[in-house]
């Protein structure tokens, strides 16, 4: 799976002009979590550290789920430890808890 890169980064066409370079740096922040550095792979990312880059972090991943399904991704809830940290992961659209959950609201 090759990882994709800031550059490509687009947020939601609903988003008013004036809230769209706060929101696209946290968004980038977000991303930045699952993809560190050179490592060429994606990695887990818990809702603790979600809160870091930005308080409302679901909002910030519904923007980059909008943006990976372009390619076939998403940002999949893949485990909980149990107290409200839950663990986040890049996969694929196709079979993830996403698109499960997409389909059992009728929107997939």
């Amino acid at each position: 799976m090759r990882q994709l890169l800031l550059s490509e980064l687009t947020l939601n066409p609903s988003i008013p002009a004036e809230d769209e370079r706060r929101l696209s740096r946290q968004a980038e922040a977000v991303w930045k979590l699952f993809c560190p550095g050179e490592v060429s792979h994606y990695q887990a990312v818990w809702t603790n550290q979600l809160v870091r880059c930005a308080v409302q972090y679901s909002a910030r991943i519904n923007c980059l789920r909008a943006w990976l399904r372009g390619y076939g991704l998403t940002i999949d809830l893949t485990g909980s430890d149990g107290s409200g940290n839950n663990r986040y992961e890049v996969k694929e659209f196709e079979g993830s808890n996403y698109q499960r959950l997409l389909k059992k609201k009728g929107l997939a």
